[in-house]
């Protein structure tokens, strides 16, 4: 199960690595009248880090101790923030992400694509910087920056 942690801890940076990568590029080509394979690869690889982070998040719900459906539970941060706001948190980024690199793809004009991408995965990237158990927010349940 540590190799678990560790391999979901450490795809973490290279998610927002590669979100961040997605966000620039679409800000960059906001007025821009094209959209090219770059652009549809940068978004791709970036959704595609985000649903294989997904798979082993929900490994690690069902078998982590730190996920515990017990009475109480909500009156304890530290239970309540993995059990119930963590994962709720990411798969509403996983779907803003999702729904907005497919929306983007059916569009037909070149910048409301860029547009779609800024403006999903922008609001996906908010979402998961905020669920992410960072030590700096979160004294009791910051699990560590690796």
């Amino acid at each position: 199960m540590n190799a678990l942690v560790a391999a979901h801890s450490g795809l973490r940076y290279i998610v927002l690595a590669l979100m961040i990568i997605a966000i620039v590029n679409a800000l960059m080509n906001l007025k821009s009248d094209s959209y090219v394979k770059k652009d549809r690869l940068i978004n791709l690889f970036a959704m595609i880090s985000l649903h294989i982070q997904l798979v082993l998040g929900l490994i690690l719900y069902f078998i982590s101790p730190k996920v515990q459906f017990v009475e109480g539970m909500m009156g304890e941060a530290n239970l309540r923030f993995f059990a119930v706001e963590h994962i709720l948190m990411m798969l509403l980024s996983i779907l803003f992400i999702t729904l907005g690199r497919k929306r983007a793809e059916k569009s037909p004009d070149p910048s409301r694509r860029h547009k779609l991408i800024l403006r999903y995965y922008g609001l996906g990237f908010i979402l998961i910087f905020i669920a992410i158990p960072w030590p700096f927010i979160y004294d009791k349940i910051g699990a560590g920056y690796f």
